[in-house]
């Protein structure tokens, strides 16, 4: 008690500033020593959970290679007869692609590797890489390019004895089958394919228009080359199928789906498929699409 006296007194010979200064002080150092303890307690979080910003850009580059694969590819083609879908599924630099098309449109023909080798944008490396792959016989271009009885019946001979149509069900055939058929790239294959599986199947040849950039006139070329078997197209359960099944497929509608979610959970099971245009859950454009696809039991 006498200790605190003595502080006492000799605190108040101080200046009033002084004491203030003091008292400050006083106030700093018991702050920094509770920050002190305190940072020994708490610990800041230092590691964070990166797994899912990871994920996202493992997909993102694994999708890439995955597109890029698809370009990167080279197969036997005819330069005076690939279609521009064709071209876009081949290994060629853009600028020599726009130049072949230029060139055939202003009624050039390539009749050798050495024409090709001529078209503006090639160069060594390229034309290394591609001149095994080129192909110029058929019986259109022996015709056109030599008045030769002889040839001439070479190429009427070489046309009846591939007189048999190549067709193909598009609901069965892989993408290796698909790029026989005229027009059919790797690209435009794996299109197809991918765009198949959303839908449950084609039921109809014409469906080949909905995949992406697929050009009407190579459709118009398949014409009796493809057919689409409707027994081998995939039914949703319109009674028992979950949102995301509803959902995965490429005619519905997120709103439309819910819709439908909505009306079993509200009136029960559906009676039959017509419900859904009976009920107003579906429009009438979109119904005749997924009609194909679904069933009620």
């Amino acid at each position: 008690m006498n200790s605190f006296r003595h502080w006492y007194k000799q605190y108040h010979k101080f200046s009033k500033k002084d004491r203030n200064g003091i008292m400050v002080l006083s106030i700093l150092i018991v702050c920094v020593i509770i920050i002190n303890i305190l940072s020994g307690v708490i610990k800041p979080k230092t590691n964070y959970d990166y797994s899912e910003f990871e994920r996202a850009i493992s997909e993102w580059e694994q999708s890439q290679g995955a597109n890029n694969q698809e370009y990167n590819i080279l197969f036997r083609f005819n330069p005076n007869t690939i279609t521009p879908a064709g071209l876009d599924s081949l290994a060629l630099p853009s600028n020599v692609k726009r130049n072949l098309l230029s060139y055939r449109e202003a009624g050039g023909r390539i009749r050798s590797a050495d024409d090709f080798r001529k078209i503006y944008g090639m160069n060594d490396s390229i034309f290394d890489a591609v001149k095994d792959f080129i192909l110029f016989e058929s019986p259109r271009e022996v015709t056109e390019s030599t008045n030769s009885s002889d040839e001439l019946q070479r190429a009427s001979n070489y046309r009846e004895t591939n007189a048999v149509i190549l067709k193909i069900e598009l609901n069965s055939a892989d993408s290796v089958e698909l790029t026989k058929l005229s027009g059919i790239g790797p690209v435009f294959a794996s299109r197809i394919v991918r765009y198949r599986d959303l839908l449950g199947g084609f039921y109809k040849t014409e469906q080949l228009l909905e995949v992406y950039n697929f050009p009407e006139e190579t459709y118009k070329s398949l014409e009796g080359k493809v057919d689409a078997d409707q027994d081998k197209v995939k039914k949703i359960q319109l009674n028992s199928a979950e949102f995301a099944e509803f959902l995965r497929h490429p005619y519905l509608s997120r709103e439309q789906v819910q819709a439908i979610i909505n009306y079993r959970n509200t009136n029960g099971p559906f009676q039959s498929v017509n419900d859904l245009i009976q009920k107003n859950i579906l429009d009438s454009l979109t119904f005749l699409k997924i009609e194909p696809y679904i069933e009620c039991r």
